[in-house]
């Protein structure tokens, strides 16, 4: 069971495409950028991740490096600053997001919806376990 596990984690991380400069966690963080409304600050990331305030500056480290997210200093106080997807990381979300998006609706067609909304409400789960 735990080979097929992994199998079926690796499938997913390949599904990106050789095109990603970035890990699947930083990836985490962009989405998130990129599908709730801003200004978005690092403390506030890592709590919706469920990381650490240390690994979210790594992670914006690299997305900023990568040109995928743009520091804006705060405009009530210039000493904090917001964080926000560029247009780049924008545009690798959506490529990103629709290759996804195909292999879910490939999966549900060859599952079946029910058993394929069986699987969603399990890794729902695992995460809710995951996360405490």
């Amino acid at each position: 069971m735990n080979a097929e596990i992994m199998r079926f984690c690796r499938a997913v991380m390949r599904n990106a495409g050789d095109d990603m400069p970035i890990r699947a966690s930083q990836f985490a963080v962009l989405s998130i950028m990129c599908t709730t409304p801003g200004p978005h600050v690092p403390a506030i990331l890592a709590e919706t991740l469920h990381v650490s305030k240390a690994m979210i500056s790594a992670h914006l480290a690299v997305l900023i490096e990568h040109g995928l997210v743009v520091r804006v200093p705060s405009p009530e106080d210039g000493r904090s600053v917001y964080v926000m997807p560029s247009k780049r990381g924008k545009d690798l979300f959506n490529k990103i997001s629709q290759t996804n998006n195909e292999k879910m609706n490939l999966i549900k067609s060859k599952l079946g919806t029910k058993k394929f909304d069986m699987f969603v409400r399990l890794i729902a789960q695992v995460n809710q376990i995951i996360d405490k």
